[in-house]
């Protein structure tokens, strides 16, 4: 013989105490679940919207972890950019001072311009 399980429901007051139980009380998450007879899953999940609601966050707002981890990707690009300038910048520095021939840099405009294919470098002539 097989028993159904029924889903049980809560009152939106039971749960509102519930969660304002877990806060007010300082004990573990699992220990007032367990007082209350409801699984830690349930007084998890009541958890989030009452402290959205207590914040005045929305869904669609992103938190203050996924904006950290946005500025903190953009940190790494930054500085990762910064590391290759300076690497470049540190190769030319020894490039002049060994006594090198200058190097030609491109300007970016086309070499099958108006101008002849000579005009599109520049020079480093500084020593």
């Amino acid at each position: 013989m097989t028993t159904k399980n029924t889903r049980r429901d809560f009152t939106v007051e039971f749960k509102r105490e519930a969660v304002s139980l877990l806060r007010v009380s300082g004990r573990p998450l699992t220990q007032v679940a367990a007082e209350l007879g409801l699984q830690p899953s349930a007084l998890r999940r009541w958890r989030g919207p009452a402290d959205e609601a207590r914040s005045g966050a929305t869904v669609n707002r992103p938190t203050a972890a996924v904006l950290a981890s946005a500025d903190q990707l953009e940190i790494r690009r930054l500085r990762k950019e910064l590391e290759r300038a300076q690497m470049e910048r540190d190769i030319l520095k020894k490039r002049a001072w060994a006594g090198c021939p200058p190097v030609a840099v491109e300007t970016g405009s086309s070499i099958f311009g108006r101008r002849g294919a000579a005009d599109n470098f520049l020079v480093d002539v500084t020593p």
